[in-house]
């Protein structure tokens, strides 16, 4: 959801309101910073002389700027990322192509504007995946280090190992992090949390990241893009149908 909300931000033609934009996100999905210390102070009977009012003021508040800037970090690397692996895996070479924009709010990475002059797709494919490591090796440097510790979780009293996260962003370079290794810590085998996974997917409809859980799945969950999935598979099967007649009349 934080690629989506980059991609609709940093849209060139987009004219919404960021502070109102970045609220809404926040409202609909979480806090961004400070998770761990937000939500002691909420629970905690230390804390319970403090109003909402008094955490909202002083410990909740934070930069749209610093926000801004975060969401930057990630969405331009998760946006280079996305496209060479659709490149490699997919062959989508159109994606690749479009990579560089200026955006409202940040250019887009400018990594494959030297691949311009193959104007075959085949030969563009190829000259790109020539370089993949490379590239990859360039996506990995924009990462962030991250800081691992011991934690207690305090619903299951269980001692966990694993990466100290403050923000949304941390969650999300992690989480970023494992599906660009090929070599991974092993993670907690919750079921709920196996049953989400899958590959990543720009959805063919709306353009918004997804999470796909079928090879065959091309279009996210909204009503509207199942919609436009069901009228193009219409549109599709008619003209079949029509090429198929059109040949047994031949």
């Amino acid at each position: 959801s934080l690629c989506n909300l980059y991609g609709k931000l940093n849209n060139p033609d987009s004219t919404e309101s960021i502070s109102d934009a970045v609220w809404d996100w926040c409202r609909n999905n979480i806090h961004p910073y400070d998770i761990d210390l937000l939500c002691e102070m909420l629970e905690s009977e230390k804390f319970a002389h403090i109003t909402y009012r008094d955490i909202i003021e002083k410990d909740a508040t934070f930069s749209i700027k610093r926000f801004i800037k975060d969401l930057c970090d990630l969405g331009t690397v998760f946006e280079l990322f996305y496209i060479l692996d659709n490149l490699k895996y997919e062959g989508n070479v159109k994606n690749a192509r479009n990579l560089y924009y200026e955006g409202r709010l940040r250019d887009s990475l400018a990594f494959l504007e030297k691949y311009s002059k193959y104007e075959d797709d085949k030969e563009y494919r190829v000259r790109v995946l020539e370089d993949y490591n490379d590239l990859i090796f360039k996506v990995i440097d924009m990462f962030p280090d991250f800081r691992m510790r011991l934690k207690l979780d305090k619903k299951t009293g269980k001692v966990m190992f694993g990466a100290d996260v403050q923000s949304v962003f941390d969650i999300a370079w992690y989480t970023f992090s494992r599906i660009v290794a090929d070599v991974a810590p092993p993670i907690d085998e919750d079921l709920d949390y196996f049953e989400s996974q899958g590959s990543i997917l720009s959805c063919l409809a709306c353009g918004k990241y997804f999470v796909r859980r079928s090879s065959r799945q091309l279009y996210c969950d909204s009503w509207d893009c199942q919609a436009e999935r069901n009228r193009r598979n219409r549109r599709a099967s008619y003209a079949r149908k029509k090429a198929a007649e059109a040949e047994n009349k031949e």
